[in-house]
């Protein structure tokens, strides 16, 4: 790991299903959370990136459930960056829930990847090199 982020949020009433819990699909959103403050924290908001000439579709995601969590919630959101972006960007994540005691709950675990494409020909491409210069300057790399 060379680099994580944690970001709070409370559980939002229309983020729970029939029976009480966050529906299975809203935690890749709090992935997306995740992961946009964390390449905020970084100096990359997204709007920028794209101003920049590049798009970062996702293109694989996986989510593992472990705990359910409920309403009014707090949910930490740590996002992991395990190594330098290539042909795509990688993130991890853990959600837990902030207990009593400072007591840590886990509710889910995951991963996804994004590449990198160009917006004016619509292909992939490597990192930009100015996004690696200053991903290599903030991490140490």
């Amino acid at each position: 790991m060379i680099y994580s982020f944690d970001f709070d949020i409370r559980v939002e009433y229309y983020d729970t299903d029939k029976m009480g819990v966050v529906h299975n699909s809203v935690y890749f959103l709090y992935f997306e959370k995740g992961r946009t403050e964390t390449m905020r924290s970084l100096g990359f908001p997204y709007n920028e990136i794209e101003q920049r000439g590049v798009i970062m579709p996702l293109v694989e995601q996986y989510c593992k459930y472990i705990s359910p969590s409920y309403y009014d919630d707090i949910l930490t959101i740590r996002t992991f960056i395990d190594e330098m972006p290539t042909s795509r960007f990688n993130f991890r994540y853990e959600i837990f829930r902030k207990e009593e005691n400072n007591h840590f709950t886990p509710i889910a675990l995951g991963h996804n990847s994004l590449a990198f494409v160009d917006t004016k020909t619509n292909h992939p491409i490597r990192p930009p090199e100015w996004m690696s210069k200053i991903l290599r300057e903030k991490l140490g790399k």
